[in-house]
Order: structure tokens, then C-alpha cells, then sequence
């Protein structure tokens, strides 16, 4: 500061900041008091407008309810009596004669029972105005409204709950102690902190004083406008450091947010099923395909990756092995059977950083349900290539044999013994027409077939083949279901493979059991026939077989007729598979035809 100077006198703005403190108190105090006056002010109107409405309530009710010459009649008995007397929530109303004694009451309401026998000299009115008392009955404050009706020969008596009037009051005794009671605490705790703050200000100016150079030729007032553009200028200082910092925060965090979005925006474009685990054990990530995949559609993130996997113990068990830097490829899982179950291709690995750290593991999930079916299909397509080759011969010799052997049941017949004769003819004609049947049933396996494809009425043909079965069976219980449309197919062929599914149901369901045909249209236009039966069921060890040629679990069975039916199935386009009946407990087959017409081949 240049010498000479005189320093910048401070005093004036201390009093000034002072005038302004004790200034706001003043205005608060002013501020309570009018706010006391207004509420009690407003309290006494709304106590006198209530008064005002009860007045004209009990006019109301007193024109609705009093009958002229005939005062035993009971108030409550007018329909529009007892909707004035609900609607005004009244809780007790009666009749009184001029002397005050009670002559009849409303029993409905609430605290009828209640009713005095005589009215006080105060509840008496003198003349024709209402009369409001203040009373309590059993359940608190209440405000009886008495009158004179009927040429001041009665007196009605309406009381009414005032538990929201004496509410008020209270509300108001509380403001009127509470208001004058704070503004004073107010005025005690300001006077001793008025000292607390004039300390820093007084030290600022102090401060401003104090440095060398701030202040110039100028007046006094400038001193604490300089010391105040001091600290002006280092707030505004730390003001663009903390700028320059939350710049940066704000570009880290829009690193980490793109870092966040590209390994998501990887997990989710996955084309297979992808499952990031942390190190912890806790499930980070799940993209959609291998939410399907596992069958966690709903299973929250952030759980422990062995209890979304405890229906996939593979699965689980390669994560573990992941977690504990042990990769694992190309894993086969599966849940359910081989036929109708999902297998999983699984693939985990560790993930580490640069320095080894175990950050978590990763888990690829291949579906591979389609390629194995399409691979049994393919294996089962050449077995039946193979074994129509191969027994296509056989075939032949067997019919060769058949014709030997019922030319000689022709020549038996010459025989001079007739009994013997006949008892031997019957017994190589059975024989004969077994083989036949047999020869037949194999030939139409074994070659190459055309279909005769024509519309084929499904609800006609399941009826004949039912009415067929249970020719056979009488005390079998056959039922059809479902949608059974018109179908283009060979009807021939579709026919004995339905005989075939239907023969066998009624065989396994026994003299009494159930049996069920019934159709099914899928939403991708497609068709399934199923048909069950109450039976005992497919034992799990025959089900890799049902359909291999001359493989049946029946003694006298041939093994070609299920046979027969896969290759009627195939000749479609169709498949069949074999289950268990939900409906019916025993064994389920299920013939299912793809969307369109069978191309005749």
C-alpha cells in the first residue's frame, strides 16, 4: 500500500451488515406476528361459517321431520329424514316437548342410545333461532343445535361430531404459543451469532487492508469491494481448476461408458449363446441366445453363475474349471433325452490381465440340437438304404417259399384222410399267409415307393381305423380329439401306418385300457398325429430300437411294423417320435408333417 494513505475504514460496512441482520429479524418478527393474527383471524371465520351451517342443517332436517299434531311419531321414519340426517353426519337426533323432556329419537344413528331424557336450561332456546351448545358424548367433542318447531310446542335436537372443530382450536392454542415462542428463540439465537458472523467479515477486511497494493487512490468504501474481488479472483481460480478436473472425470468416464457399451454391444451381437462370468462366481452377462439356449429367460444378472447353471451340470462344471484357469472346448451337454432333449456344445476359458490376474471367464454355447438330429436322421437314412438293398432279395425268396407252400397245401388236399387232411391244410395255410403278410410288410419297407398323393379326409380315415380298433378290442375305450383337416397324402399309406400305431396302443393298453388319436395344426401350418395309449409305456433301454427292422419287444411281433411307419413318415416329409403320454400315462407317438403337400416321391 503507498505510504501515506490512510487505511480504508471498515466500521461503516460492519454497521451496515449489522442494520441488515437485525433488520431480518425484525421483518421475521414482523412475519410471525401478522402470520398469527391471520391464522387465528381465519379460524374464528371457519368456526363461525360451521356454526352458520349447522344451524341451517338442523332447519333443514327440523322442516323434513317434524309433523304438526302428532309428536310421537319417531324423526327417523321419513326415507328423506334419514338421508338429511346421513348426509349431515349426525350422531344423535330427537324430539323434545316444550319443557325439555324427550318425546321420540333417530335409532339408526350412531349414538342413539345416548340421547338425554331432559334437555339442560342452556339447550333450551328462548326464542326462534338456534341454539348451539358445546357437549362431549362417548367418542368426544360434539356441537348440539336445538330449535323450537312446530309453533314452539317442540323442541328438535341435533347433535353433531365436533372433533374437527375442536381439532382447529387446539391447532390454533399451539400457533398462538409455538409462533411468539420461535420468533423469540429466533431473536436469543441471533444475537449471540451475530458476533460469529461479523467475525469473518471483519477479518476479510482486515485481510483486505492488509495487502499491499490492493487498494489505490481510491475512497474508503473500495476496501472491502477490493478485498471482495481477492477473493473473488481465487474463487474464480478454483472454480476453473475444479472445471479442468470434472473435464476430466467426465472424459474417464466416457472412456469407461465406451468401453461398457462395446464389450455389451460384443456379448449381445454374439451369433451363439455367450455368458461372462467374474471371478467372484456372479453371472455378469447373458445375451439373448444363450438365455434360450439354458432356459434363463427371467434369471437376474449379478447371481451366482452356479445357480443359473444347476440344471445344466456340465455347463457349471466348466465354468468352475474356467474360474480356476482350466479351459475347456468343445464340451458335449445335454438336458433331456436323446431324442427330444437340447444338446449344448460348451466352450469356457479364463480370462486374465496382463499380469495374470484372474478377471473372470467366458463361455461360448453352441446349440447343436439341430445337427444332431439332423445327423441321426442322416445315420437312420442309410440304415434303411442299406437294408432295402440288402433284404430286397430276401423278399423275393420268402414269396417263393410262400408259393411252395401253399402249392403244397393244394396238393394235401387230395389227400384220402380227410380229418388229416384238412387239420394239416389249415395249419400251412396260416403258416403261409403269416409269411405273405411278413413278405408283404418287409417288400414295402425295403423298396422305393411313390406316393399316390391326393386329398386325404384325416377325420374319416382316424374314424375307420378307431372303428377297425375296437372291433378288435371291444372293451377298449378309443376317443378322438382335436383338429383333424384335410391333408394331401397317400391315404393308402397313411392308413397302414395309423393301423399300425393304433393295433399296437390297443395291444400295449390291454382288454380295459384307453386309447387316444388326436390332431393338431401348428402355428407354421403344419399338422401333428398323435396317438396314445394308457399302457405301460417304452422302456427306456428300447427306445434307441423302435424303429430298427425286425427289432420289436413283442414275443410274436415281426419288428417291421413301426418300421413301416417311420418310412411312411419319411416318404411325407414327415417324422415320428416316440414319448410318454401326459394325458394318458403310457407310451405317446407323435407323427409330425412339415408345412405344404408331400411331393409324391
Amino acid at each position: 500500500m503507498t505510504a501515506g494513505l490512510p487505511k480504508p475504514p471498515v466500521q461503516a460496512w460492519i454497521l451496515e451488515v449489522r442494520r441488515f441482520v437485525v433488520g431480518g429479524l425484525v421483518f421475521v418478527l414482523f412475519l410471525a406476528g401478522a402470520s398469527l393474527l391471520g391464522i387465528r383471524s381465519a379460524t374464528a371465520w371457519a368456526l363461525r361459517q360451521n356454526e352458520l351451517r349447522l344451524e341451517a342443517e338442523a332447519r333443514a332436517v327440523a322442516e323434513a321431520s317434524v309433523r304438526p299434531g302428532d309428536p310421537s311419531v319417531a324423526i327417523g321414519a321419513d326415507p328423506r329424514v334419514i338421508a338429511l340426517l346421513r348426509s349431515h353426519q349426525v350422531v344423535q337426533a330427537a324430539v323434545f316437548d316444550s319443557a325439555g323432556m324427550l318425546l321420540s329419537q333417530a335409532g339408526f344413528l350412531p349414538e342413539a342410545t345416548l340421547v338425554p331424557v331432559r334437555l339442560s336450561e342452556a339447550e333450551i332456546p328462548t326464542g326462534r333461532d338456534p341454539v348451539l351448545t358445546r357437549t362431549t358424548t362417548g367418542t368426544g367433542p360434539a356441537i348440539a343445535a336445538t330449535l323450537k318447531v312446530d309453533n314452539g310446542t317442540r323442541i328438535l335436537r341435533v347433535l353433531y361430531d365436533a372433533s374437527s372443530v375442536a381439532a382447529a382450536e387446539r391447532m390454533v392454542t399451539v400457533f398462538t404459543v409455538a409462533i411468539p415462542a420461535g420468533a423469540l428463540f429466533l431473536a436469543l439465537l441471533v444475537a449471540p451469532l451475530l458476533k460469529r458472523l461479523l467475525g469473518p467479515l471483519e477479518a476479510l477486511a482486515e485481510t483486505a487492508r492488509g495487502a499491499e497494493g490492493l487498494v489505490g487512490e481510491e475512497s474508503s468504501p473500495e476496501g472491502p469491494r477490493a478485498a471482495l474481488a481477492t477473493f473473488r479472483r481465487t474463487v474464480d481460480e478454483l472454480r476453473r481448476r475444479t472445471g479442468e478436473l470434472e473435464e476430466m472425470r467426465r472424459s474417464a468416464e466416457a472412456r469407461a461408458d465406451a468401453l461398457a457399451v462395446t464389450s455389451q454391444t460384443l456379448v449381445r451381437s454374439h451369433p451363439g449363446g455367450l455368458l461372462v462370468v467374474e471371478a467372484s462366481g456372479r453371472l455378469a452377462e447373458a445375451n439373448s441366445a444363450a438365455r434360450e439356449l439354458l432356459g434363463l429367460p427371467d434369471f437376474p444378472l449379478g447371481q451366482a453363475a452356479a445357480e443359473a447353471l444347476a440344471e445344466w451340470p456340465p455347463v457349471a462344471d466348466a465354468v468352475d474349471r474356467a474360474l480356476t484357469g482350466e479351459p475347456t472346448l468343445g464340451r458335449e451337454a445335454m438336458r433331456g433325452d436323446s431324442t427330444s432333449g437340447r444338446q449344448v456344445a460348451v466352450t469356457a476359458v479364463p480370462v486374465v490381465d496382463a499380469a495374470g490376474t484372474l478377471l473372470g471367464a467366458l463361455v461360448f454355447l453352441e446349440d447343436r440340437t439341430g445337427v444332431k438330429k439332423l445327423e441321426r436322421e442322416l445315420s437312420f437314412r442309410r440304415e434303411l438304404a442299406s437294408l432295402g438293398e440288402m433284404s430286397a432279395g430276401i423278399a423275393h425268396e420268402f414269396r417263393n417259399a410262400t408259393a411252395a407252400i401253399l402249392g403244397y397245401a393244394r396238393l394235401a388236399g387230395t389227400a384220402d384222410d380227410p380229418e388229416s387232411r384238412q387239420r394239416h391244410l389249415a395249419r400251412i395255410r396260416a403258416e403261409a399267409e403269416h409269411v405273405a403278410r411278413v413278405t408283404g410288410d418287409f417288400l414295402l419297407f425295403a423298396r422305393p415307393e411313390r406316393l399316390q398323393v391326393a386329398p386325404v379326409d384325416l377325420a374319416g380315415l382316424v374314424d375307420e381305423v378307431v372303428a377297425e380298433g375296437h372291433a378288435t378290442r371291444p372293451t377298449a375305450q378309443f376317443s378322438v380329439e382335436g383338429d383333424l383337416p384335410v391333408r394331401v397324402a397317400d391315404a393308402a399309406l397313411l392308413r397302414r401306418a395309423l393301423v399300425n400305431l393304433v393295433r399296437n396302443a390297443a395291444e400295449a393298453a390291454g382288454e380295459d385300457g384307453r386309447i387316444l388319436v388326436r390332431g393338431e395344426s401348428t402355428p407354421d401350418a403344419g399338422f401333428v398325429l398323435t396317438v396314445e395309449d394308457s399302457g405301460p409305456g417304452i422302456a427306456p433301454e428300447a427306445v434307441p430300437k423302435l424303429f430298427v427292422p425286425f427289432s420289436s419287444t413283442k414275443a410274436d411281433g415281426t419288428g417291421l411294423g413301426l418300421s413301416l411307419v417311420a418310412k411312411i413318415a419319411a416318404l411325407h416329409g414327415a417324422s415320428v417320435t416316440a414319448g410318454r403320454s401326459d394325458a394318458l400315462g403310457g407310451a405317446s407317438f407323435r407323427i409330425a408333417f412339415p408345412p405344404g403337400a408331400p411331393s409324391g416321391r
